[in-house]
């Protein structure tokens, strides 16, 4: 992996941006600038989680930095251009390509939420990296978030109403990952979609559901409180009352007393 020279990195970048009209033009020479910044060196262990199940290029990060930055120059300008090249680097093998399609696609203007939506559905009824699915949900997703909150919601909303425990999990994350949105403020939203599985946990949500606990009193441990006080009121699982406990370490003392005492 050669040294990250900034100038020399916004040449390359510049010159790959000349392609932006020429999808398979565009994807060959991204692939070809990928390569060259690839660490091949680096293996996974103690410092570097767990093995992805895709290929990556493990690219410093300067190198999708820039590359985020010109693309923002082009996308709007050319909407419909920027759709085929989503469509066509998506189809490649390599996370960082992929996860290139989803940045490209957070960067279209948004009249409608159709276009967004459409690939959305059809990304996420595939076999994924989680890492992928994190990426879809929050940089995929935020703009629809922000400026169609009713579509972003029952987008979320049709994973959480199915039968498959799968996709139940997959609409806590995508509810996780719209908390990671500092511009998302609408918590009593989050807290009436999650309700109903807090109050009666399914075993293979759990770690689910506490996690998204812990963003919830991240960003407000007071409201999070008193939503978790009025659950343990209504649900009588023994579940909720082991999620409730597993999550009193995110809260400051005052709140987790008030939450023992609602456990007795």
């Amino acid at each position: 992996m050669p040294a990250v020279n900034p100038v020399r990195l916004r040449f390359q970048i510049e010159e790959l941006m000349s392609f932006f009209s020429d999808p398979a033009a565009f994807h060959l020479r991204l692939k070809t600038l990928f390569e060259l910044y690839a660490n091949r060196a680096l293996r996974f262990g103690s410092e570097t989680g767990i093995r992805p199940l895709i290929p990556m290029y493990r690219l410093p990060a300067p190198v999708l930095r820039q590359l985020r930055i010109d693309l923002s120059r082009l996308v709007p300008n050319d909407p419909a251009g920027a759709q085929a090249l989503v469509d066509e680097l998506w189809e490649d093998e390599y996370y960082e390509i992929k996860q290139t399609a989803i940045m490209i696609l957070s960067l279209l203007p948004m009249d409608s939420p159709e276009p967004i939506l459409d690939r959305h559905r059809e990304w996420l009824g595939q076999d994924l990296d989680p890492m992928l699915i994190s990426d879809i949900f929050s940089t995929g997703m935020h703009q629809l978030q922000e400026k169609f909150p009713a579509a972003w919601e029952d987008f979320i909303n049709t994973f959480l109403q199915s039968r498959d425990p799968e996709k139940t999990a997959l609409g806590i994350r995508g509810l996780t990952e719209g908390l990671r949105n500092p511009k998302f403020q609408n918590l009593p939203a989050v807290f009436r979609l999650v309700s109903p599985f807090i109050r009666e946990p399914e075993p293979e949500l759990i770690r689910d559901l506490v996690h998204i606990i812990e963003i919830l009193a991240q960003r407000s441990p007071t409201e999070t409180g008193f939503f978790l006080r009025q659950t343990l009121s209504l649900s009588e699982s023994p579940a909720t009352q082991r999620i409730i406990k597993q999550s009193l370490n995110f809260f400051p003392p005052d709140i987790q007393a008030d939450l023992k005492a609602a456990q007795r």
